[in-house]
């Protein structure tokens, strides 16, 4: 028995657009589901902001003027994030509906000729654009949101960390 560790030229050869339709029916499900992107960043940023309120709330308490300066820094830095998420939430609907509205019609376009052979362009175009494409785009936001997010929220935990204590005398 022959193992070939890279078999896509043989097996692409003989494969039609009709068994082929699953591979592109996950692709249509992760172009969807590349809006729960937008939930996740939205999500994100509400929890910081709920853990602001919070601080925000604590400082004015106990009238704490430095932290209630730090506090605001912070609860700027938030709204700066808040607002490019938009404008990145705004970007992103737009090019995966796009992306989906051609991969329904290619979907529809691969239906109506489901018994011919897709070749090897074929294989390799709904591999990349059902499978791939989504995948990366979908690491590719949620790195960028996590890049975003990161050194504030580090600075958040950190605000919470020091108000506590000093709520607590410690």
């Amino acid at each position: 028995m022959c193992i070939d560790l890279f078999p896509w030229d043989s097996a692409t050869a003989g494969l039609t657009f009709g068994q082929l339709a699953n591979v592109q029916t996950v692709g249509i499900g992760l172009y969807l589901a590349l809006a729960v992107i937008q939930a996740v960043s939205s999500t994100g940023v509400a929890g910081l902001s709920r853990r602001l309120a919070t601080l925000r709330s604590a400082v004015a308490t106990k009238r704490m003027r430095t932290e209630i300066d730090n506090v605001r820094r912070l609860s700027g830095e938030v709204s700066g994030i808040e607002i490019g998420f938009h404008d990145l939430n705004r970007r992103l609907l737009g090019l995966v509906s796009i992306l989906f509205t051609v991969s329904v019609g290619y979907f529809a376009y691969c239906t109506i000729w489901q018994n011919i052979d897709a070749g090897h362009d074929g294989v390799w175009f709904i591999f990349f654009y059902y499978l791939a494409l989504p995948i990366s785009i979908f690491f590719g936001v949620a790195a960028l949101i996590w890049k975003r997010c990161r050194d504030t929220a580090k600075h958040v935990k950190e605000a919470e960390s020091r108000i506590r204590r000093a709520l607590l005398g410690l």
